[in-house]
């Protein structure tokens, strides 16, 4: 069962996973967060989006998102699904949007900048 609960963070060894898991910025009630995972998110979100663009999909507005939507909404079920993470609670269901919203954020100035590209 360990293994597929570390599959959750990639397998990550602890120290690293530690790590990631410091607080950088956090609210008085820590209800919301900025962490390393944060960070994780958004490059995440950049990096899906290379490779859907490098794949050559479609880069209109709607397609683009809903792919990349469904892509981590996909892998927030999976760590729903496997315990990791505590949708019963608000901080859960606050970290899973917050997670949705940064990797988002990261696809979304990655095409601003593939527009940008291509009008060059």
């Amino acid at each position: 069962m360990d293994l597929v609960y570390n599959s959750g963070d990639f397998f990550l060894p602890k120290p690293i996973k530690q790590m990631l898991d410091k607080h950088i910025y956090d609210t008085p009630t820590k209800l919301l967060y900025v962490n390393g995972w944060t960070f994780i998110h958004f490059f995440s979100g950049i990096l899906f989006g290379m490779l859907y663009l490098y794949l050559g999909k479609r880069t209109d507005f709607y397609y683009y998102y809903y792919y990349l939507f469904i892509i981590h909404t996909i892998w927030e079920l999976w760590q729903m699904l496997i315990g990791m993470t505590r949708i019963w609670e608000l901080t859960g269901i606050i970290d899973t949007l917050m997670d949705t919203f940064v990797f988002m954020l990261g696809s979304y100035i990655l095409l601003q900048i593939y527009y940008i590209w291509l009008q060059l």
